[in-house]
């Protein structure tokens, strides 16, 4: 079922679509503020508040007590958490953590931390493998540095430049098997080795970019009109599209009294999944939906 709810009068930061029994959606409206909602039918399934202590060292007992705590209601460790001066990247299993501070990096295994070698430059985009732990990161150059686990493979370059308006994003499916890097007008597909595989050059600006954990699928929106696209993660042939207030006004209304965005309102948060579940928000609203309910694009066919 394709569902709405407006949660808040601010702009919801991040979605997450959370696998379990019950599979669940996570709605970050603020800083450290989280609400679960049940996947399939947008029953309310809890919310917290992740309060990183404020001194306490990441080796103490209260900071481990803190990441500890960092799941769902469904037992899920939270992919991401901005909290305590550092953005914190999980692994499926919990195991291991990414700790983005500025402009270190520090991954976390079984306890035990170790800070990687950046050669000096700061990281403006940070991606986790989380199955494996492969970590990609895009500096202010657009290059990418790819760590297998706390070992530096290399620095490789992407032919992406930073732009002054749209964030660069990097994504990484399960297990490595595809690192997409996105500066806003480009997304380059690379692999475990830096290699850059295929490239999507996009008529748009990409305000948003989501892979599926298996990178079968990735999606981004257009940061102008407001469009979703999925395309296939293996060689960028584009698959489904629809605005995404069209999706909104479709999908079922959760509650009895709602505010629908603005027609300007852009998209400020997306997540796709392996099973096509898409999950977006737009200004205060979340809406889950699934790429059946978008609008399928011819597929090219050889000339005979």
């Amino acid at each position: 079922m394709a569902w709405r709810l407006h949660l808040t009068n601010q702009a919801i930061r991040r979605v997450d679509i959370l696998p379990g029994k019950p599979a669940l959606a996570a709605a970050w409206a603020g800083r450290g503020r989280v609400s679960y909602f049940d996947l399939e039918s947008g029953v309310p399934a809890g919310e917290a508040v992740h309060r990183a202590p404020v001194v306490e060292p990441r080796q103490g007992i209260k900071w481990q007590e803190f990441v500890t705590g960092l799941t769902a209601p469904n037992g899920a460790p939270l992919p991401f958490v901005q909290a305590g001066g550092a953005a914190v990247h999980t692994t499926e299993d919990g195991r291991m953590r990414l700790y983005h501070t500025g402009a270190d990096l520090f991954l976390e295994s079984e306890g035990k931390e170790i800070k990687l070698e950046t050669g000096g430059v700061a990281f403006i985009a940070v991606g986790l493998d989380r199955f494996l732990g492969l970590v990609a990161a895009l500096d202010e150059n657009c290059r990418l540095t790819i760590y297998q686990q706390h070992i530096r493979v290399g620095v490789f370059e992407t032919g992406l430049q930073a732009g002054e308006y749209l964030q660069p994003v990097v994504a990484v499916a399960n297990g490595g098997s595809a690192i997409f890097a996105c500066d806003g007008r480009q997304v380059a597909l690379l692999d475990s080795g830096g290699r850059v595989r295929r490239r999507l050059n996009a008529h748009y600006a990409i305000g948003r970019l989501a892979c599926s954990p298996n990178g079968r699928l990735i999606a981004t929106s257009d940061a102008e009109t407001g469009v979703i696209r999925v395309y296939s993660g293996a060689d960028f042939t584009p698959t489904h599209q629809r605005h995404a207030l069209d999706l909104l006004q479709e999908a079922t209304q959760i509650q009895l009294i709602e505010d629908i965005p603005p027609g300007a309102a852009g998209v400020g948060a997306l997540g796709v999944h392996n099973t096509g579940d898409l999950a977006f928000a737009v200004s205060g609203m979340i809406c889950v939906t699934h790429v059946k309910h978008m609008t399928a694009l011819p597929r090219p066919q050889p000339l005979l």
